[in-house]
């Protein structure tokens, strides 16, 4: 948040208090410019609001300016350039929580978000997105799987749920804040729920999933379920962007290949910006490819595993097996240790 008007910052800090969140205190506009892409949710006080619009910053979402209501005319002037909501404390500030909350995941018994994007087409990041999901539903832990990319075909494909009755994302299109439990109305395989976009629209628009309809279903994903994993477009949309900034970990796929590096390279920066949990994993091509230290510098990006080609996941994928079930398969072991990973780090009671 930004603000130096000590009154603001009281009323502030109380609203994400009673969020059990503890907010990130810049005094200064300048200072806010690390944090305004990666953060959830950006708040900026009165005193301040002026000297934010004048940074020129890139549009986002979750954008609030607040403060006492004799500075009512001058919060709304800088929402238009800020693309902010006006809140008035101490009135607002009970709504202000609220939002807090349901951006953070702060609610109790929240479940930890794995995104997967892939560096360039064809390295397997939906393969390997759909194979965390079903190692986690192996565990015994509640898992759904989240499809964001608009132009993948549905990942209800991928894992065999295309002929299974649930609802897709047309049906929760138009989601907005506080949305109840989806366990029971979504495609249900193999203990994995999913959340699948849908290949009835001949046009399809990369980017008509909108960001806040992604906020309420991750946020009620969370709620209900140990581990949530999302599909993300290479594209990174807003509503990609979206699920990033929410993001325990953000898999980024590789491939061990010069030009595959370089598109993977492009991705990584937009991932730096956005969140704190980006991790390398590099598709080693058949013979001889790039060693994957090598990969990983070129990259940016902290190597976390790597898969190499696995001829039984394309027979599989034809007979629409889902992926990662065979306990002894390379997927299997890359999906395993990640998962390790992500879960060790929550805790085993959160």
């Amino acid at each position: 948040m930004l603000t130096a008007d000590l009154e603001i910052l009281d009323g502030i800090l109380a609203a994400t208090a009673a969020a059990d969140v503890e907010p990130t205190v810049c005094e200064t506009a300048a200072a806010i410019r690390p944090f305004w892409s990666r953060s959830p949710m950006v708040i900026i006080g009165a005193d301040q609001a002026r000297q934010a619009a004048e940074l020129l910053l890139p549009h986002r979402t979750e954008v609030f300016v607040v403060g006492p209501p004799d500075r009512l005319a001058e919060m709304s002037v800088w929402s238009a350039p800020l693309g902010a909501a006006v809140v008035r404390l101490p009135d607002g500030a009970g709504a202000l929580s609220g939002a807090v909350a349901d951006l953070t995941g702060s609610q109790p018994g929240s479940g930890r978000l794995v995104t997967v994007v892939g560096g360039s087409g064809g390295v397997g990041a939906s393969t390997l997105a759909a194979a965390l999901a079903i190692g986690a539903t192996l565990r015994g832990l509640p898992a759904m799987l989240v499809d964001l990319d608009v132009l993948g075909g549905g990942i209800d494909l991928l894992v065999g749920a295309e002929g299974v009755a649930g609802w897709r994302w047309p049906r929760l299109g138009a989601a907005q804040g506080h949305l109840g439990d989806l366990t029971g109305h979504l495609p249900r395989i193999v203990g994995l729920d999913v959340l699948s976009t849908t290949r009835d629209d001949p046009r399809p628009d990369p980017d008509q999933l909108a960001p806040g309809a992604v906020r309420a279903v991750l946020a009620s994903a969370t709620r209900t379920h140990r581990l949530v994993v999302v599909d993300l477009p290479r594209s990174l949309t807003p509503a990609a962007l979206e699920a990033l900034r929410r993001a325990d970990l953000a898999v980024l796929m590789a491939s061990a290949e010069v030009r595959g590096i370089a598109a993977a390279r492009r991705v990584a920066d937009t991932l730096r910006e956005t969140t704190d949990a980006p991790a390398l994993v590099v598709r080693r091509p058949r013979g001889a490819g790039i060693d994957l230290s090598v990969v990983a510098e070129s990259v940016g990006v902290g190597l976390a595993g790597a898969v190499g080609p696995d001829a039984s996941l394309l027979r599989g994928a034809e007979r629409g097996d889902p992926p990662g079930r065979a306990p002894r398969s390379p997927l299997a072991r890359l999906s395993s240790k990640l998962l390790d990973r992500v879960l060790d780090e929550s805790g085993p009671d959160r």
